[in-house]
């Protein structure tokens, strides 16, 4: 009688630990609830084709596109990710925004070999195709050589362009903020530590607190 006893709380105890792990792993608790999966994407063609009028040695200067690469990716996957971008650079959005963004790795080429712009140069993005419009207010974030991000305040003109100044050319990521499904142009406090803006001739406002190339 003992060992039939003894036998059915080993038994019990066996069924209890082994039921254990099956219980931890559908309880929510055990898992991490503040990891944000990634939400944004960012294909190649649905980013806008870049053109400028610069010329090297009288030559014509391509714009060509490319996969952002994955660490990059990784900083721009989410609405919070890059609200958070655009909040570092003093750009506050309204509270539950989400945004609309295309972005690739632009590069410069001359002949078909890759050419370094180290000066400021106009870049025309074209919007068309995507679901940018005309007169919507945009943020263009450029990743610098140094991995910092520098924001650029803009708009969507007539033509249906994005046109900026950039110092040389990497990934460039285009965002605009919506609200209660409008597009929403954010508040902006300059950060203590930016000392000038700057416009450009398409009266786009530029917050830059790094050289970049």
């Amino acid at each position: 009688m003992n060992m039939k006893k003894l036998a059915g709380a080993f038994l019990a105890a066996t069924m209890l630990f082994g039921a254990a792990p099956v219980f931890a792993e559908g309880d929510p608790s055990s898992k991490p609830s503040d990891v944000e999966k990634p939400t944004l994407e960012y294909p190649v063609a649905d980013a806008p084709d870049a053109t400028t009028d610069l010329k090297v040695n009288g030559k014509d200067v391509e714009i060509v596109k490319d996969a952002l690469d994955e660490e990059t990716l990784k900083e721009v996957d989410t609405d919070k990710k890059v609200l958070d971008i655009l909040a570092d650079a003093g750009y506050k959005a309204p509270a539950g925004a989400t945004v609309v963004v295309v972005g690739a790795d632009y590069d410069a080429k001359v002949d078909g070999k890759d050419i370094n712009l180290k000066d400021k140069v106009e870049i025309a993005f074209n919007m068309a195709g995507t679901e940018f419009k005309a007169g919507e207010p945009v943020y263009v974030m450029h990743k610098m050589a140094n991995g910092e991000w520098e924001v650029i305040a803009s708009y969507v003109n007539s033509k249906g362009e994005v046109v900026v100044e950039l110092n040389g050319l990497s990934p460039v990521v285009i965002a605009k903020v919506m609200s209660n499904g409008e597009v929403v142009k954010v508040d902006y406090t300059a950060p203590a530590a930016a000392a000038t803006t700057t416009k450009t001739n398409t009266n786009t406002t530029k917050k830059s607190p790094n050289t970049g190339f």
